[in-house]
């Protein structure tokens, strides 16, 4: 709504700017008898009522002057001059006669005279334009393009003017506290400037392991529903497991049956066999937590000769 605002009235100011300029270029077309007049052509309002009935107050005549389209029975326009005074006349033409290639006399009903050079135009070929004469005449005269045309017009200037002196002091205000933030701020060690990037770097290492975290549990959640039977097995397997582990004793107190070491080790060599690559894995390194040292030297010198012994 405000664009719509903003764009309407920026038309109407433009639309108010090519007004004052027209009327400022009829006043400088001005001839002798303060009426506006571009080569031929003669834009005249009606002001009075002389030119009643057939024409009212407020009307714009457009006029086209030629005398050689002139003939006897026409209706002209025409300057005639009384007392002092020239106002404008129109009346039918009775007679013309030349007097040289460039001027002829005129002379109209009640026997009046004059020289073509106050001809205006022909009322047949004038254009008429009701109502925008009272707005010409307004403007055309001294109180009028003073109130009407100078003074908006100075007071927009003025205005615009106003707006861009406020948009160029906002901006250097904007600019004066950045340089003062800029200066104002505690400069940092080199250390800190070091050590940034690297704290930097660890909460992102941080961030990214308790993101894989999280979406690994929710694998696991989302596995537990859409494949029970995948999360059963893999249950199944994680107590054989915990069987294994178990001691002897345990073992015994489980099946309650004594078994020997073959049965033992038959036993282990099937649980491994069911088991994945990563249950072993995970196993065995539960297993290696769980040793002590001596232990774990132990079992790698056994490795060592039984691999003598392969070779």
């Amino acid at each position: 709504m405000k664009e719509k605002l903003n764009f309407a009235r920026n038309i109407l100011i433009i639309l108010y700017i090519l007004l004052i300029i027209f009327i400022t270029i009829c006043l400088l077309s001005y001839n002798d008898y303060k009426v506006t007049e571009f080569g031929n052509t003669t834009i005249l309002p009606v002001i009075d009522e002389n030119l009643e009935p057939e024409y009212s107050v407020g009307d714009l005549l457009i006029l086209k002057k030629n005398i050689s389209d002139i003939s006897v029975g026409d209706t002209i326009f025409f300057y005639r001059s009384t007392f002092g005074t020239t106002v404008v006349n129109f009346a039918k033409v009775t007679n013309i006669e030349i007097v040289t290639t460039e001027e002829s006399t005129i002379t109209v009903e009640g026997d009046y005279m004059f020289s073509s050079q106050y001809l205006i135009g022909k009322a047949s070929t004038a254009t008429i334009v009701p109502l925008v004469g009272h707005v010409i005449s307004l403007l055309e005269s001294k109180y009028g393009f003073l109130f009407l045309g100078v003074l908006p017009s100075l007071l927009i200037f003025l205005y615009t003017g106003y707006t861009l002196f406020l948009e160029v002091r906002v901006d250097e205000d904007d600019e004066d506290d950045e340089e003062d933030k800029a200066e104002e701020s505690p400069k940092k060690s080199k250390k800190q400037i070091k050590n940034q990037p690297k704290e930097k770097d660890n909460t992102e290492k941080v961030d990214q392991v308790e993101e894989k975290e999280l979406q690994e549990e929710e694998k696991i959640e989302i596995e537990k529903i859409d494949k029970p039977e995948k999360h059963q097995e893999e249950k199944e397997n994680n107590e054989k497991v915990e069987t294994l582990e178990k001691s002897p004793k345990e073992v015994k107190k489980d099946t309650k049956v004594p078994m020997t070491e073959e049965q033992k080790k038959a036993l282990i060599e099937e649980k491994m066999k069911s088991m994945t690559e990563e249950q072993k894995k995970a196993l065995i390194e539960a297993k290696l937590k769980t040793m002590t040292e001596e232990q774990k030297k132990a079992l790698l010198e056994a490795k060592r000769k039984k691999l003598q012994e392969n070779k």
